[in-house]
């Protein structure tokens, strides 16, 4: 409530409409198009005098043209979303003689909340608040409520509407675009025989690859015994202590220690100077002997590390983090479903 708060207080007072997204996460599962010959050779750019049309991305660069698809999706999901959102409060208005602009509020009654509610926001967003008090904040507090309300109403008009009104997209899967990455023994978890493999370019310094660490182990945990899962270095330049988490981490392979020191150094992104990288690492029980003389031939260790960028870089990674599942390449720190749908159909294949 923190969160939606503090962005609400920034508007005025007023009724606050809800936007598409609710509709499209309410009503369907997008699936992108198959992309046919005949339609990615309609454009093309001309370099040289010679023509160059999508077939020629997939083909030289599969990355870049997985990402077209990925931001086809999004606009087909935005465009028939809105189309779709239209039809069914004209079919509603229709119905129920009303005009389409009143579907959504159509039977709200919103109550006045109580002191107990109020207070409640108060004391949870005080410190948001810069030192007003609850008189001064009450009118806010009481239109934040309110547009809770208002949100449920809609929420629940839209799920009434999608009952009656089923809305089915008739859009096929397109193939899935695969690249070949190479694990070169690194460090992994998993059986080797898996069905599926994972395999994760990451920064330890970068925080969207320590959010996707949720996600990265509820997929281990669900799939225990069904996938593996390999991480690679990829620390990025301009994250001045990475390289030096990344040597530390590879010195704790030879003793079975990666994984422990993997968690810990994510656990502390954000915290990885010289001196803090060395304690936690031989907090993991690693020999402080062995650890000091692996990091001595820091010449070797770099040449390992840039060798998972270097390979990463020839199958389009350009940030953290990155996933290739099968060789689908997946990029961000992206919801759990987003890796769970992929994971699932390779398992059935």
């Amino acid at each position: 409530m923190e969160n939606n708060f503090k962005s609400w207080m920034a508007q005025p007072i007023s009724k606050i409409f809800i936007g598409t997204n609710l509709v499209f996460a309410l009503l369907f599962f997008v699936s992108v198009p198959s992309f046919v010959k005949e339609y990615i050779t309609q454009d093309a750019v001309s370099i040289g005098g010679k023509k160059y049309d999508l077939s020629d991305v997939k083909n030289s660069s599969p990355i870049a043209y997985s990402k077209f698809q990925s931001e086809y999706k999004s606009l087909l999901k935005n465009t028939f979303g809105e189309f779709a959102q239209d039809k069914l409060f004209e079919l509603v208005a229709k119905d129920r003689n009303i005009k389409p602009s009143e579907v959504l509020n159509e039977g709200l009654i919103l109550r006045e909340p109580s002191e107990e509610d109020i207070i409640n926001v108060y004391m949870s967003n005080k410190a948001q608040l810069g030192g007003k008090s609850l008189a001064e904040t009450r009118e806010k507090i009481v239109g934040f409520l309110k547009n809770q309300q208002e949100q449920e109403h809609s929420r629940n008009k839209y799920r009434e509407i999608i009952t009656k009104y089923p809305v089915d997209f008739l859009i096929k899967e397109p193939e899935a675009i695969r690249v070949t990455v190479d694990e070169k023994n690194n460090p992994s978890i998993g059986p080797k025989d898996a069905k599926v493999t994972v395999i994760e370019f990451s920064d330890f310094e970068c925080p969207f690859c320590k959010r996707s660490q949720d996600v990265n182990n509820q997929l281990r945990e669900k799939y225990k015994g069904q996938i593996r899962w390999v991480f690679r270095d990829f620390p990025l330049p301009f994250h001045q202590d990475a390289m030096y988490a990344h040597m530390a981490a590879n010195c704790s392979i030879e003793e079975g220690k990666y994984w422990d020191v993997f968690n810990v150094l994510f656990e502390n992104s954000g915290n990885l100077s010289k001196s803090k990288v060395d304690e936690f690492v031989l907090k993991t029980g690693l020999s402080k002997e062995k650890y000091q003389s692996c990091m001595k031939d820091q010449s070797k260790l770099k040449s390992e590390i840039e060798a998972d960028i270097q390979d990463g870089q020839k199958v389009g990674v350009s940030g953290t983090p990155a996933f290739f599942i099968n060789g689908i390449f997946v990029s961000g720190a992206l919801p759990f479903e987003n890796f769970d749908e992929i994971i699932q159909k390779e398992l059935k294949q």
